[in-house]
């Protein structure tokens, strides 16, 4: 009879602890999660982002650069090159992701610059194979292709596809010496219009610290 009751109160017991361990895990995940997500978030705050320190006259000549050699090898006919401004344009504050990014503050003495022109009269039949032959060749050069297609307004389409389109897009990007902000964008597009159609293009730098 004793047995039995030892038994018994012992089964109790362990079935209390267990109650109680249970218990105690559903208090400490949350708190644990709440401590990692503020020691990271301080963490993030504490460490400078890894751009690159480039005075904004020379990123905007980088860009530049990249605007000529895209022009270049879309190859459109009746025009000399782009006209791309040589001073550097309105710089745009950079921002931090991660958990920083809640914050909703910019990093302190980081920019980031665009660069782009237009062209009109360029009629679908110059920009499509124009567009074919940059998405090659920024392919060849290790670019990301971030979008290649077309659009009529209603859905978007490969580009390779057949039929009228009333704008084409090309986006690329290729990534620079961080990995938060650090990339470098490209944007070409065709639009149909009276005129025969424009084409367009734009390149806009990573984020990086201005040297002064």
């Amino acid at each position: 009879m004793d047995d039995t009751k030892e038994l018994t109160d012992s089964t109790g017991s362990g079935a209390l602890r267990g109650v109680g361990i249970g218990c105690g895990l559903l208090v400490a995940v949350p708190v644990l999660v709440v401590l990692g997500f503020l020691v990271t978030y301080a963490v993030q705050r504490g460490t400078p982002e890894e751009y690159e320190r480039v005075a904004p006259e020379e990123m905007m000549s980088r860009l530049s650069a990249l605007s000529h050699e895209a022009y270049g090898v879309l190859g459109l006919d009746g025009d000399t090159g782009p006209e791309t401004d040589p001073d550097p344009s309105e710089p745009s504050l950079c921002y931090p992701g991660g958990l920083e990014s809640i914050a909703d503050e910019p990093v302190e003495g980081a920019y980031s610059l665009a660069d782009g022109w237009e062209t009109d009269g360029v009629t679908e039949a110059d920009a499509k194979p124009a567009l074919k032959r940059l998405h090659r060749h920024l392919k060849d050069e290790g670019w990301d292709i971030d979008a290649y297609e077309k659009f009529d307004g209603t859905a978007h389409r490969a580009a390779e596809m057949a039929g009228p389109a009333e704008s084409l897009t090309l986006r690329a990007s290729r990534a620079g010496s961080s990995d938060d902000g650090g990339d470098t964008g490209l944007l070409f597009e065709w639009q149909d219009g009276s005129d025969g159609g424009r084409f367009s293009g734009s390149v806009v730098s990573p984020c990086a610290y201005d040297t002064k």
